[in-house]
């Protein structure tokens, strides 16, 4: 019995952290203000970039090697106490509370590193409050100008892409019918579909040109750049230590869990989703960038990573960012004006439709209920964040563009 009694006290230890993150997210909730004072812009910068130092030294994810770990650990701290229950007999009780006490220490552990290293900057001030955009309704004709915009700096900075590769196919690319590209990520509805002709000649050229520059690796450096250049614009997101974005060697895996890239605070590393075409890349370092800035909601990290790509040097990173918030701004105006988004969709150049369209194709071989259960556990993880709408909250990010659009005119 005195063995058990001072098994439990020492394991209760382990509670405390737990404990803390818990009071540490009810003083973040109750003052925004103070949070982003004390916490977003005090503590967070300096505590996340000394834990995430020895991970941004190696230039592979350690994020997909702790998940394997923890999974292992799992498996094995499963198999030992059914083990030990088996053959505890009159010890039994002790068994699961040994077990009880494992698993509660981890998850108390845990959620104190989660807390510390992202989960109190859900509680921060907005981004459009730190950089002074104002978020109002805005009217069907600044939606629809909006979306011309985009599509007009899409076709100009693809243009840029293929200038710079200069292929000529031997007279492969070539005008196509007009036509309207059938996908829209994030629509309600689809627009009405359409063929082109050589779209893998198209959809070839971004892959070559971001080879050329250097592949992954170069455009990660590229988007840690970006983001400090953004930073002088906006110092909210100044911090000592951007870690450079990592690719996920099971990025098939996230592909069938429907996710492009992810933030892991346990690493403070931006993972990268590399299985796709690689014109979306740039946009999603950007938005898991904006993630390790203390940026935590999903609208407000797509409009960071479209604001970091739109003022960067390279065409490719410019055209991601503006393919980004062309999919979300387009989707508004599908709900609420179908022929005007017909008609703005009608514009983008063959090589823009056949980008889209090679996405698209990719994107549907891994729909079916993996990647719907994954889109559940995340709405539900958002709405545990006090994201009260979940995933619908990504379409905030047009209120974004919109109050941008405002303020740039």
């Amino acid at each position: 019995m005195e063995k058990a009694r001072t098994y439990r006290l020492k394991r209760l230890w382990f509670l405390v952290p737990g404990v803390i993150a818990l009071g540490l997210t009810w003083l973040a909730q109750l003052s925004p203000t103070a949070t982003e004072t004390v916490y977003a812009r005090g503590i967070y910068p300096w505590i996340s970039s000394i834990w995430g130092f020895l991970p941004s030294l190696v230039s592979w994810s350690v994020a997909q090697w702790a998940v394997v770990a923890f999974l292992a650990f799992c498996a094995g701290w499963f198999a030992f106490y059914i083990m030990a229950l088996a053959r505890g007999r009159g010890e039994r009780g002790l068994v699961l509370w040994k077990a009880f006490a494992t698993m509660a220490a981890v998850a108390s552990v845990g959620y104190c590193i989660f807390a510390l290293m992202c989960g109190l900057n859900y509680y921060r001030l907005t981004f459009a409050e730190d950089a002074g955009f104002e978020l109002r309704e805005s009217s069907t004709e600044e939606l629809v100008a909006l979306c011309e915009n985009l599509a007009t700096s899409m076709n100009e900075e693809r243009e840029a892409v293929a200038s710079a590769v200069s292929l000529s196919h031997n007279g492969v690319i070539h005008n196509a019918e007009n036509a309207v590209n059938g996908e829209v990520e994030g629509a309600d509805e689809s627009l009405p579909d359409s063929t082109l002709d050589n779209t893998d000649a198209y959809a070839a050229i971004p892959d070559e040109f971001a080879l050329a520059q250097g592949g992954f690796e170069a455009y990660a450096v590229q988007a840690v750049e970006d983001m400090r250049s953004l930073a002088e614009i906006y110092p909210v997101l100044s911090r000592p230590l951007y870690s450079p974005p990592k690719p996920v060697l099971f990025s098939e895996v996230l592909s069938y869990l429907d996710i492009a890239g992810m933030y892991f605070p346990f690493t403070v590393e931006s993972n990268i989703n590399v299985d796709g075409p690689f014109f979306t890349i740039p946009a999603t370092m950007g938005h898991e960038l904006a993630h390790q800035c203390g940026f935590m909601r999903e609208d407000e990290a797509n409009f960071i990573g479209y604001l970091s790509c739109k003022q960067s040097a390279d065409p490719l990173t410019r055209y991601s960012g503006y393919s980004l918030a062309y999919d979300y701004a387009l989707s508004a105006l599908i709900r609420t004006d179908r022929e005007a988004a017909v008609a703005v969709n009608g514009t983008l150049s063959d090589a823009v439709r056949a980008d889209r369209m090679a996405r698209a194709e990719y994107l549907k071989q891994f729909e079916g209920p993996v990647a719907e259960a994954s889109n559940a556990a995340n709405n539900a993880y958002l709405k545990a964040n006090q994201q009260t709408d979940g995933t619908r909250s990504y379409g905030r990010m047009v209120d974004l563009l919109l109050a941008e659009a405002r303020q740039s005119d």
